[in-house]
């Protein structure tokens, strides 16, 4: 029984036999207009991101929302409106049922006739407010719902119409009763851990209760209610591994097949069902049945073959909508990463979000893959020490960079080179990486780059900033002139730096130490892909505000040895140069270079890392220690994705990075000395009984000389004290015997290494 309230003024200005006379009317006119009902439709469930729970006419898998009617009456619906926020749909004339449920696609498609009715909107998966009113315009309804997974559903308990929860199984048209929550579901764990097994493995899982089955998939799939049904009398034996049929899937137009059968592993994910419900987590693991093979660390993925290669939904092929290209949030895919160290030992996993990176390398057949650490897939960060105790172990993103780099080089190890040689040594932002080899499915996927993703989550670990508060932009043409770094290049350009307050200004806007050491790496190693590309810059205003540099994509770095970027970059016409290509990022250096202190500074810091940090002596190691690593690795990865072209060109590329850090260091010393004079002169040389050092000092200190022979014996050491200004020693050398010798003198951090020949005395 329904009870209606009247207003007061009504019974007051109506005779009261009148008024009961005319109630069963107004009854009757009330139940017309849906008066009586309208409180009683309810949002009841939604699905923010459909894959297959649920089909439209066309067999498309929108996303849906779903009413119901609560009460016992039929309800029309004519003039009611869902909302999220952006959009409004206005439901034709239709009318629900008691009891009855009504699913409407949130798809964009905007249909209000026929059996499926379908929005103009679509739901975002990582949760909106949707509101619902009726015909007049009242709310009477409306939910705020959060982050949720590919075919999760949120929906009210039926025994608790006021409680929501996210439901593993969605239930269309019927009550939210079916399906377990999410946040309820029970683990799953197997008797073994992933990992290497030469003499193979069995599978065992632990008892379920009654009128429970564990079901799973050996394909990288997620198990379904038609899945292989666990035996616990017989386990799993895992005596085979996948075929490898996905890697002459073709990705991209350039795409060859492996040359060679590939390495694979056997995949195993399993869960536990209750009926036709899954109860349990997925249990995801990779097993090699063989001893380890590799000799740098291995990342295995998991996910839906259709995620990756599909036509209309694979993240990794061209397909029907130039998927590789596509970089929207729609275009994330669930999946399992796991991780193993270069002895093949487990160490981490953890589902996530993935998605390609990079620009031009999608065209590649073998591409950049990211993946991310979000909430909704279980936790929001990757939580491991990737890359070392010191660098930390709590990570947003981390990017699986390809080797497949262009036409820059065939050596393919570029940039990762550079970062490893400027780790710790230099003031400026750079990722961490390291090497690894990615399987997919259990298919081996070829030699990746493991790295930081360098965007805010990357600044705020190391700076220690809220990511919130970090704009991590590139410098490009017609870049908006709103952000820090267009403004600061055009009011440069009206800068006196001499002035110390222009300059004053300058250094509380840009790190100048930083830019400083960010403009060396990139003219040391000869980057031709910049400054007119891949300028990274980053600001906070709850930081310091100033703008710094990130050393980014140095693909191109390293192919001659002679490269005149240092002359071009100083020169008059540079100004020009850089007004028309090079977006302003090397005016900078141009106008600090006019200050007289800060040309010195610039030349000592530059002659400081020729002379120590990018020395052959300390490069050519570097470089011989990541081919090490990887030489028994290289020729599979060819075989692979025939990128390098073979492995004698891999071979002859590397000779040709280390032809590069042995000369490159001699050139550009040359090259300073000519365009900014040495920073100590040495005189005469050869010498008899004394030779002198003449410097401009920038502070007071002490100098150090060293005399070293050939055979590297130290012959002379002296210690000088100097103060700030020019300077002029006077070295004794009666007691050295005539010959060849090194000379190192150092002066904080300058330090000058140079042949000194004594010959005798008349």
């Amino acid at each position: 029984m329904t009870i209606i309230f009247l207003p007061y003024s009504l019974v007051y200005n109506f005779n009261v036999m009148v008024y009961l006379k005319i109630l069963p009317f107004f009854f009757f006119l009330l139940a017309s207009f849906n008066l009586l009902a309208q409180n009683d439709i309810l949002l009841n469930e939604l699905v923010a991101k459909n894959k297959t729970s649920y089909l439209d006419e066309s067999g498309d898998a929108g996303d849906w929302l779903e009413l119901y009617n609560q009460s016992n009456d039929i309800i029309n619906l004519d003039g009611y409106k869902i909302s999220d926020g952006q959009a409004d749909w206005i439901f034709p004339k239709i009318a629900i049922a008691p009891k009855e449920y009504l699913v409407i696609f949130a798809s964009d498609k905007d249909i209000s006739a026929g059996d499926f009715l379908h929005t103009n909107f679509k739901l975002s998966s990582e949760g909106e407010l949707l509101t619902l009113t009726d015909a007049s315009g009242k709310i009477i309804d409306k939910i705020e719902y959060p982050n949720l997974k590919e075919d999760e559903s949120y929906g009210r308990s039926l025994n608790d119409i006021d409680r929501w929860r996210i439901y593993t199984t969605p239930t269309p048209n019927q009550a939210n009763t079916s399906s377990l929550v999410a946040s309820d579901l029970i683990s799953l764990h197997s008797s073994q851990q992933s990992g290497f097994y030469p003499d193979g493995v069995k599978i065992y899982f632990p008892t379920v209760d009654a009128g429970q089955t564990i079901r799973y998939t050996l394909d990288g799939s997620i198990p379904k209610t038609t899945s292989n049904i666990y035996n616990i009398d017989s386990g799993i034996s895992l005596e085979q591994t996948v075929d490898y049929t996905i890697a002459l899937i073709p990705t991209s137009d350039e795409f060859k097949n492996p040359e060679e059968d590939l390495s694979t592993a056997a995949v195993l994910r399993a869960a536990i069902f209750e009926g036709n419900i899954q109860v349990s987590e997925v249990l995801s693991q990779t097993f090699w049945l063989s001893a380890n093979p590799h000799t740098i660390p291995i990342v295995s993925l998991l996910g839906e073959e259709r995620d990756f290669f599909d036509e209309e939904t694979g993240i990794y092929v061209k397909g029907n909508n130039e998927n590789y290209l596509q970089k929207t949030e729609e275009w994330e895919r669930p999946i399992h990463v796991s991780f193993y160290n270069q002895t093949g030992k487990f160490l981490f996993d953890q589902e996530a979000g993935i998605r390609l990176g990079g620009a031009k390398t999608r065209l590649e057949p073998q591409k950049t893959m990211r993946l991310y650490a979000r909430s909704k897939y279980g936790q929001r960060t990757f939580e491991f020490p990737f890359w070392g105790e010191d660098y930390g172990s709590s990570f947003k993103r981390i990017t699986l960079r390809t080797l497949n780099i262009g036409p820059w080089s065939k050596a393919s190890i570029q940039d990762d080179l550079i970062h490893e040689i400027i780790d710790g040594e230099v003031n400026t932002d750079y990722v961490k990486r390291t090497f690894c080899v990615v399987y997919l499915n259990g298919v081996y996927w070829g030699i990746h780059s493991m790295r930081e993703h360098n965007n805010q989550h990357f600044i705020e670990n190391k700076y220690g900033v809220d990511e919130d508060d970090v704009i991590v932009a590139r410098a490009t043409v017609n870049a908006s002139d709103t952000l820090n770094f267009d403004r600061l290049v055009h009011d440069i350009q009206f800068m006196d730096l001499n002035k110390g307050s222009n300059f004053n200004e300058l250094a509380s806007r840009l790190d100048i130490p930083q830019y400083f050491d960010y403009m060396i790496t990139n003219i040391a190693f000869a980057n031709r892909d910049w400054p007119q590309n891949n300028v990274e810059y980053w600001y906070s205003s709850s930081y310091d505000g100033k703008l710094r540099f990130i050393i980014n994509d140095m693909d191109a770095a390293m192919t001659i040895s002679n490269d005149e970027r240092l002359d071009v970059f100083i020169a008059e016409q540079a100004v020009r140069l850089e007004r028309d290509k090079w977006f302003g990022n090397i005016i900078f250096l141009q106008k600090l270079l006019e200050v007289p202190s800060h040309r010195m500074i610039f030349n000592q810091r530059l002659n400081e890392f020729l002379h120590t940090t990018f020395a052959p002596a300390r490069t050519i190691p570097i470089l011989q220690s990541m081919v090490q690593d990887l030489e028994k690795e290289m020729q599979t990865h060819i075989s692979r994705w025939h990128h390098p072209n073979n492995i004698n060109q891999w071979k002859k590329s590397i000779d040709r990075l280390e032809d590069f850090l042995l000369k490159r260091p001699a050139y550009l010393i040359n090259r300073s000395n000519v365009l900014f004079g040495f920073p100590m002169e040495t005189y005469p040389n050869p010498a008899r009984d004394q030779f002198y050092l003449e410097f401009d000092a920038w502070a007071d200190g002490d100098i150090e000389i060293n005399i070293f022979d050939v055979n590297g014996k130290l012959v002379l050491q002296q210690k000088h004290a100097i103060v700030e200004g020019d300077q002029k020693l006077e070295v004794q050398t009666e007691t050295i015997a005539a010959g060849a010798y090194i000379l190192v003198a150092q002066f904080q951090n300058l330090t000058i290494n140079k042949i000194l020949i004594k010959v005798e005395a008349d």
